[in-house]
């Protein structure tokens, strides 16, 4: 496939494509978007509209999911201009050489981008060359996952306060199975990593990278791992946690909870809305409550915070219009268009608060809107007009921030490059994941968590590991 890629990229900078040199009027030309970061319906979004005026630029854009069908049109040598990645597939394609070096391009088309992201440039820099305009996370140093409990279930059988303490909790959990045996106490979906972030919490486990002692580590090598597997390798056993977590899908297990079979569930703030709504038309009486991070023996909790890059805007090497993209993002990215794409229009879709924050006016705004993640200052304030619409999505999101108390953290590496020096990463941090839930669900041996330790260091997690502390030290650690 590299090869592939290679002779594409050659082609295109032999016919003079690949950096956007050929001129043309905006009239003449029609711009290519793929978008592959999640699924948008961007016909009836009034933002994309307000895009494709202040663009310049007639747009066409095809929306898809999957990596597969991505490579598949990126090998095929289908001219994109410009394409919108998750995290994945932006690593995908940087290891295969598929994304253009558009630092050029931005120093002479795209100054209004470069000044919008004042920290978040690291993430798309490799060897001091950038590949990517980086869409920030909108809601940074806030909690993606925690439980969310039926209340009033817990309120029944004496819990109005809830547990801090591993011990705690797991007190609780019987409790739940014992007052009420045909509901689940605890669903999840498969657990990324392993990591359920409540009790994970009490044992400063955060994810697949953090850092310990200065330096960054991946989970197999946290000192504290086989003690927490060990509680929710239990939690398992004990039917405490739902016997279908290593293969439930999130959206079975929202309705499992929606469907009041289960008393606690494990998600995310921005995935509850639904399943709240529909629990409510269930039990109309129905209350819920974000549970706590659980804390460790100091008293001090541990869970990390959503930051840095969620999304990459980058150019195929086989694009036509390179110049002409980054032209059209840079309009799109001023300050008064970008407000109008992401709000809409003043005192018709938003008014602006004295202290500079937003208020949404409906029900314009709900029927008119979506989100983009662009502008990194600015685009939070405007981001949390978002919560306003709906009342369980702001307390489940304010709640979840909350439970951080002092003890959220930044991933060391949220900021760090695509890494390139091995190319088994994912693969890597698959078999983690695989082997962490057949530990937990008992189908392979606590002694495998040394075994996957060995191998992840034999295969390649040196490597990573080595690349990751390398660039912590050189542009974090100074």
């Amino acid at each position: 496939m590299k090869k592939l890629l290679a002779m594409l990229l050659v082609l295109s900078l032999t016919l003079g494509l690949g950096l956007g040199i050929v001129s043309a009027s905006a009239e003449d030309v029609t711009l290519k978007f793929l978008i592959s970061a999640g699924f948008y319906d961007l016909e009836n979004d009034l933002g994309w509209k307000v895009c494709q005026r202040v663009s310049g630029y007639k747009i066409d854009y095809e929306v898809i999911n999957g990596t597969e069908q991505l490579m598949l049109i990126i090998t095929s040598g289908q001219e994109y201009d410009y394409t919108y990645l998750n995290s994945k597939n932006y690593s995908l394609m940087m290891s295969e050489g598929a994304l253009m070096d558009i630092t050029d391009l931005l120093n002479e088309y795209g100054q209004d981008i470069l000044a919008a992201f004042p920290t978040t440039w690291p993430a798309v820099t490799t060897d001091g060359r950038i590949y990517a305009i980086p869409s920030p996370a909108a809601q940074p140093d806030s909690l993606t996952y925690s439980m969310i409990a039926r209340k009033d279930l817990l309120d029944k059988i004496g819990y109005t306060e809830y547990p801090t303490t591993v011990e705690g909790f797991v007190k609780m959990l019987e409790d739940i199975k014992a007052a009420y045996p045909d509901m689940v106490p605890l669903t999840a979906s498969r657990l990324d990593a392993g990591v359920l972030s409540n009790v994970a919490s009490a044992f400063n486990v955060q994810g697949m990278y953090q850092l310990v002692d200065g330096k960054v580590i991946n989970i197999v090598d946290n000192p504290n791992l086989k003690a927490y597997v060990e509680v929710i390798r239990d939690l398992y056993a004990r039917k405490l946690l739902d016997a279908e977590m290593p293969a439930i899908t999130t959206n079975d297990m929202r309705s499992k909870w929606a469907a009041s079979q289960a008393v606690i569930s494990y998600q995310s703030w921005n995935g509850c809305e639904t399943c709240i709504a529909a629990l409510r038309q269930l039990s109309p009486d129905m209350e819920y409550v974000v549970l706590p991070l659980l804390q460790d023996e100091g008293g001090k909790v541990h869970a990390q915070v959503k930051y840095g890059v969620t999304a990459y805007g980058a150019i195929p090497v086989t694009s036509k219009h390179a110049k002409e993209a980054i032209q059209a993002i840079n309009s799109m990215i001023q300050i008064d268009n970008f407000t109008e794409i992401v709000l809409g229009e003043k005192d018709v879709h938003y008014t602006v608060n004295e202290d500079g924050t937003f208020s949404p006016i409906q029900p314009a705004f709900n029927n008119d809107k979506v989100a983009s993640n662009y502008r990194e200052v600015e685009y939070p304030k405007m981001w949390e007009v978002r919560l306003a619409k709906n009342a369980d999505l702001q307390s489940t999101f304010y709640a979840m921030r909350d439970s951080l108390l002092d003890g959220g953290e930044r991933s060391p590496v949220a900021l760090a490059p695509a890494v390139t020096v091995v190319d088994n990463k994912a693969a890597l941090e698959n078999r983690i994941t695989d082997t962490l839930i057949a530990v937990i669900c008992g189908t392979s041996d606590i002694s495998e968590l040394d075994t996957l330790r060995e191998y992840w260091h034999k295969n390649g997690g040196e490597e990573i590991i080595e690349f990751y502390n390398t660039w912590y030290a050189e542009n974090v650690a100074k």
